[in-house]
């Protein structure tokens, strides 16, 4: 199955906007967590600063600690009630614990009442506290949990003193779970507004990668439109690197086109040309030597007939390379259709005659319609010599005018029907049949091409059918 372009871009972006987003928020809730953990350690340290003065105060004369005062206050805090709401957590005990040593280390009050007695000496915040250095350490809260996720706590340390002496530590301790409970809600906040981000810039970068997908979309469309010779217009487009790659490929087709274009057109008028002027060579070699003067007429004649066929090809060759050129109407107007079919006809009355054509003209007295009148005409003129040409003597020839909606003018010649094969080739250049009789010269095969390409201009069509009895020709735009 293959992925298209957008939804390869669209999951790259997913992936690199998903790993800088996971990784931002990573690093931010671990932030969170070290930042929270150094405002608790700070309060730590007041609370402990605070107990140690307060302990001092107990202190006999004598220079021996005591913790009775201490006892009774913990004793009266542990049977406090109260309810504190403190954002998204509900605190109603207290969960710190304090424990004193003595100079030695040795735990003399703890106010869960488990450790009296211990030897804390060797324990960070007793250790340092007492070499006169800050103390504190985390440390599981219980020796038999000693896993990785097992709770754990922050445990400062202060000293108490005694006439400049340090003559024991009073111990804070938090337990981190309690902290854990702040950090929970405000990390959830944070990856809410971490999906809610990762979301709105999904959304921004789908309909960014469908805009440029449509852009490139109509890039290509143009790109295949000129590639099958259709006349389109460059899209506009509001990126200036993707203007500059339509206009190279515009420009590319350009020189393609033009470069092909001379290439058929000198092959195609050497091919038409070739003829004629085999004619006019092979008469004028004749006609240096001696012969009869009705001879010699019939050889000028051949002449003069070469001699105005290739002009009428270099004349359409010239009008229909002008009109390929053009890519819009620029003297579109509404005009009045009748006159010019009378004209029309009235310019070739002599070859109706002659041919002694019925003539079925158009029932409206008057048929407005829009476009470039001569072009118009012209594709007119083309379909009437076609129709006159292959028309045989004494047949019909019926112009009519519709619309349905569009504007719709039929041409009817009655004649011999055009072979299947020929209908499919009738609008390529220098493709003709042969006239209704031998005394009418051969066409260019260049008309239909220039009708065809007057009905690009104005966005209609022609078409050729065989129907009963004769040959129609419709012009639609």
């Amino acid at each position: 199955m293959k992925i298209s372009y957008s939804l390869r871009a669209f999951a790259i972006y997913f992936v690199i906007l998903g790993a800088l987003i996971w990784f931002t928020l990573d690093n931010a809730i671990e932030r969170l967590n070290d930042g929270m953990r150094q405002s608790a350690e700070s309060v730590l340290v007041d609370v402990a600063q605070l107990l140690a003065s307060f302990i001092e105060d107990e202190v006999a004369d004598d220079g021996t600690l005591t913790t009775t005062q201490l006892k009774r206050v913990f004793i009266d805090l542990n049977q406090r009630e109260f309810t504190a709401q403190i954002y998204q957590v509900t605190k109603n005990s207290v969960d710190s614990q304090i424990y004193v040593t003595d100079e030695k280390g040795i735990i003399i009050y703890d106010s869960t009442g488990e450790h009296v007695g211990a030897d804390y000496s060797k324990w960070r915040d007793v250790a340092l506290t007492l070499e006169g250095k800050y103390g504190a350490r985390t440390s599981y809260i219980s020796k038999q949990q000693t896993e990785p996720d097992d709770p754990k706590a922050m445990v400062i340390g202060a000293p108490i003193r005694y006439q400049g002496k340090t003559i024991g530590v009073v111990s804070v301790l938090k337990p981190i779970g309690s902290l854990e409970g702040h950090l929970l809600t405000e990390s959830q906040q944070l990856k809410n507004y971490a999906f809610l981000l990762l979301g709105l810039a999904l959304v921004l970068g789908y309909l960014l990668s469908l805009w440029f997908t449509h852009s490139l979309n109509r890039i290509a469309n143009y790109a295949n439109n000129m590639a099958e010779g259709k006349k389109v217009r460059a899209p506009i487009m509001r990126d200036v690197r993707l203007t500059r790659l339509s206009d190279s490929i515009s420009n590319l087709r350009s020189q393609l086109d033009g470069k092909e274009y001379v290439e058929n057109y000198i092959h195609s008028l050497t091919h038409e040309l070739k003829t004629p002027i085999t004619s006019i060579r092979g008469a004028v070699e004749l006609m240096s030597e001696d012969m009869p003067s009705c001879d010699r007429e019939r050889f000028l004649k051949n002449i003069s007939t070469s001699n105005q066929r290739m002009s009428l090809l270099v004349e359409r060759m010239l009008s229909l390379a002008k009109l390929e050129a053009t890519t819009e109407l620029l003297n579109a107007e509404e005009f009045d259709l009748v006159p010019t079919i009378k004209r029309l006809l009235q310019e070739r009355s002599t070859i109706i005659d002659a041919k002694s054509l019925t003539l079925g003209l158009p029932q409206q007295s008057s048929f407005d319609c829009r476009g470039d009148r001569v072009l118009i005409g012209q594709a007119i003129a083309n379909l009437l010599d076609n129709a006159i040409r292959f028309c045989e003597p004494k047949g019909r020839l019926d112009i009519s005018l519709a619309r349905e909606p569009e504007t719709v003018v039929s041409i009817f010649n009655q004649g011999q029907a055009i072979p299947d094969f020929a209908l499919e080739k009738l609008y390529d250049r220098f493709f003709s049949l042969p006239p209704a009789t031998e005394t009418e010269s051969k066409s260019t095969g260049l008309g239909l091409s220039f009708v065809k390409e007057i009905m690009k201009l104005h966005k209609g069509s022609i078409k050729v059918t065989n129907i009963a009895q004769g040959v129609q020709a419709s012009l639609r735009w």
